[in-house]
C-alpha cells in the first residue's frame, strides 16, 4: 500500500462557477428518486411508480467567501444558477469529481454566538437542476 491517507478535508478541492473556493467550511449534497409500491387486489404490490428526481445540497461559507459569491451573482443570490463542483484527490489514488450543475440557492442563514471562532458564516441550501454526476456519471 502506497499513502495510508484517505480523504479528508484537506484532499477536497470546491469549485463554485469555475473559482476554487478556500473559504466553503462544509458541503453536503444528495439525490433521489423514490418509488411507489403500486396495489390491484390484494395486499402486496403488483409493481411499482417511479417518483421525480431530486437533488438538494448545502455549505457552509466563510463571510467573505459569500460576499465574493454574491458579487460574482450580481448580488442577486437567489436570482443566477452556480455551479459547483466538488474533487476529492489523494496521492496514489484517483481523483475522484462530484459536478452539480444549475444549483439555484433557496436559503442563506447566518447565526454567531460569542465564542465561535469563525463568526458570521453563512449557511446556504440550494436546489440542484440537473442530475448529480457522481464521479463523471449520472446516477439518473
Amino acid at each position: 500500500m502506497i499513502n495510508l491517507n484517505k480523504y479528508d478535508w484537506e484532499s477536497i478541492e470546491i469549485n463554485v462557477n469555475g473559482n476554487v473556493t478556500v473559504g466553503m467550511t462544509e458541503i453536503s449534497y444528495n439525490d433521489e428518486r423514490s418509488i411507489e409500491a403500486r396495489y390491484g387486489k390484494g395486499a402486496v404490490p403488483r409493481g411499482y411508480g417511479r417518483k421525480n428526481y431530486k437533488a438538494s445540497g448545502n455549505g457552509t461559507l466563510d463571510r467573505d467567501e459569500f460576499e465574493r459569491l454574491k458579487t460574482s451573482m450580481g448580488d442577486k443570490v437567489y436570482s443566477k444558477p452556480i455551479n459547483i463542483v466538488v474533487s476529492y484527490a489523494v496521492e496514489g489514488m484517483p481523483t475522484v469529481t462530484d459536478t452539480l450543475k444549475n444549483c439555484m440557492i433557496t436559503k442563506v442563514d447566518t447565526s454567531s454566538k460569542q465564542d465561535d471562532d469563525n463568526a458570521g458564516a453563512i449557511k446556504i441550501d440550494f436546489t440542484i437542476l440537473n442530475p448529480i454526476e457522481w464521479g463523471g456519471k449520472v446516477a439518473y
